[in-house]
C-alpha cells in the first residue's frame, strides 16, 4: 500500500510502515519539508502545508494530489487528525472523518458529543474573551477551568479560583500570552496562539479530581482490542513546575476496570473507530469523569511502558493500524507497575547532576534518558512536556510508585543555579 503519513514530529509510524515494505510520502509542515527529505530518504514525496487548519493551504496541498495514488491517509499527530481526515474525505478514502477528528481534538466538540452520550465530563462553556469568564463562573460556581478548544501539554490552562484572582490574570496578560515552542513541532499549528487569538476558548467547571488516570485504548473497527491504563502521581494540573511521575498499572488493579470503561465508553460515543486513543479520565467526589481524548498514543513515554510491561511492538502495532488490519496486541494480566519519574527542574544552568550509571545501580531503576549536563542549561518544555529527561522504575505496587518516585529524585541529586553557563566554574562534564 502507498500510505501518506502526516507528522510534524515523530518518525515511528512512517519508518514502521517503510520497514513493513510499504511505500510512504510525507506531509510536513513546509519549513520541515528540506529537513524531512534528507532525514527520510525512502519516503517516495515529500509534502509541505503552511498551516495545518488553515484551509487555503490543505486546499494547495490537495491540488498536487492526483486521485488513486494514495490508499491509506494515517497520523499519530494531534495537530494532524482533522487535516488527514479532510484529505481522506476528499480523496475518498478509508478511516475517521472529520466529524469524528473534530471530536478528537476540539475540546468543545468532544464535550458536547460525550454528554449528549451521558459520559460524565464537566460542563463547559465556549467563550471569546477573558472579561467573559466571570459569567460562567457565576454559573458554574469558582473555581473554573480556562483552557484552549485545542492545544497540548495543557499549555494556557488554568484554574481561575475568584474573581480577584480572574482580574490579576487581565491585568497580567494571561488570556493575550503566546506559547514559546521549543520543541519546533508546532509552528504550523494553533497549539501556540493565545487565547484571545483562538476562535474561542473553554470555560469549564472544576470537578476537583482526587486523582488523574489515563488510558491508551486501541481500537479495530469500533472494538476495543487492548487497554493500557495508569496513574498520574498527582492531577496534572497541579505538576505544573515540578517533578512528576506516571505509572502504568496491571489489569488486575482494582481501579483498572473502572477507568477502561469509562475510557471505551467514550471512544464509542467519540466514533473512534480504528486506532489508538489517549486519554485522561479523573476520579472525584461525584465518581469517575472522563477528561478528554485524543486520536493518537499517548506521549510522555507512555507507550515506551507498554511496551516493556507488556511486550507491545507499538511501531508495528500503529503500522497495522493505519492499514486498516487488526493487530494482535498482547495484554499480560500479572504485569506488574511500571512508571516514568519525569523531570521539570527550574530555569537555569545545572551545577551538578547523578550520572546514568549511578542511577541503573539503583533498585527497581530500568531505564535512564536524562538531557542533563553540568554547565549547562536546563532544557525549555512545552506545557507538560518536559525535554529534561525521565527515568524508568519499577514498583512493587502503585502506592509504592510514589515512594519509589521520590528516592529517586533525591538519588538524582539536582542542583541548579539561576547563573548563566559562562559564570560556571570548575564543572567537570
Amino acid at each position: 500500500m502507498h500510505v501518506l503519513v502526516a507528522s510534524s514530529g515523530s518518525t515511528v509510524l512512517e519508518n514502521a510502515l517503510l520497514d513493513a515494505g510499504h511505500q510512504v510520502s510525507l506531509l510536513v509542515p513546509t519549513g520541515q519539508v528540506d529537513a524531512r527529505r534528507v532525514d527520510t530518504p525512502r519516503a517516495t514525496t515529500v509534502l509541505g502545508i503552511d498551516r495545518w487548519h488553515d484551509p487555503a493551504s490543505l486546499a494547495q496541498v490537495l491540488a498536487t494530489i492526483p486521485d488513486g495514488v494514495f490508499d491509506r491517509v494515517a497520523t499519530t499527530d494531534e495537530q494532524a487528525v482533522v487535516t488527514c481526515a479532510r484529505v481522506r474525505e476528499h480523496l475518498g478514502l478509508p478511516g475517521i472523518g472529520v466529524e469524528a477528528a473534530l471530536a478528537h481534538t476540539d475540546k468543545h466538540v468532544a464535550k458536547t458529543v460525550l454528554e449528549e452520550a451521558g459520559v460524565p465530563v464537566a460542563r463547559h462553556r465556549v467563550v471569546r474573551h477573558g472579561r467573559q469568564v466571570a459569567a460562567v463562573a457565576e454559573e458554574f460556581g469558582w473555581p473554573v477551568v480556562v483552557k484552549p478548544c485545542r492545544a497540548a501539554g495543557t499549555v494556557n490552562t488554568t484554574v481561575v479560583r475568584s474573581r480577584t484572582d480572574l482580574d490579576e490574570l487581565l491585568a497580567d496578560g494571561f488570556f493575550d500570552a503566546t506559547v514559546d515552542d521549543p520543541t519546533g513541532r508546532f509552528g504550523a499549528g494553533e497549539f501556540t496562539v493565545s487565547l484571545h487569538q483562538a476562535k474561542g476558548f473553554m470555560v469549564e467547571e472544576f470537578v476537583a479530581p482526587t486523582e488523574e488516570w489515563f488510558c491508551d485504548v486501541y481500537l479495530h473497527d469500533g472494538e476495543v482490542l487492548a487497554a493500557f491504563p495508569g496513574r498520574y502521581s498527582a492531577p496534572l494540573l497541579s505538576t505544573l513546575g515540578g517533578h512528576h511521575h506516571i505509572s502504568l498499572v496491571p489489569p488486575s488493579h482494582p481501579d483498572a476496570a473502572k477507568v477502561i470503561k469509562v475510557a471505551s465508553d467514550a471512544c464509542r460515543a467519540l466514533g473512534s473507530g480504528t486506532g489508538v486513543v489517549h486519554c485522561e479520565v479523573m476520579r472525584t467526589e461525584r465518581g469517575w469523569v472522563f477528561g478528554e481524548g485524543g486520536h493518537r498514543p499517548g506521549g510522555g513515554g507512555v507507550t515506551a511502558l507498554y511496551a516493556r510491561q507488556h511486550g507491545v511492538d507499538v511501531p508495528t502495532v500503529l503500522a497495522q493500524l493505519a492499514l486498516g488490519q487488526r493487530p494482535d496486541i498482547p495484554v499480560d494480566p500479572d504485569a506488574g507497575v511500571l512508571s516514568h519519574l519525569w523531570l521539570h527542574p527550574p530555569k537555569g544552568v545545572v551545577t551538578h547532576v547523578a550520572s546514568a550509571e549511578q542511577l541503573y545501580d539503583l533498585a527497581g531503576v530500568v531505564e535512564v534518558d536524562i538531557n542533563l549536563r553540568v554547565g549547562e542549561p536546563v532544557p525549555t518544555g512545552f506545557g507538560t512536556m518536559s525535554l529534561a529527561g525521565r527515568i524508568a522504575f519499577a514498583s512493587a505496587t502503585l502506592e509504592t510508585a510514589s515512594l519509589d518516585a521520590a528516592r529517586l529524585a533525591h538519588a538524582l541529586g539536582l542542583r541548579v543555579t539561576s547563573r548563566t553557563a559562562g559564570q560556571i566554574e570548575g564543572c567537570v562534564r
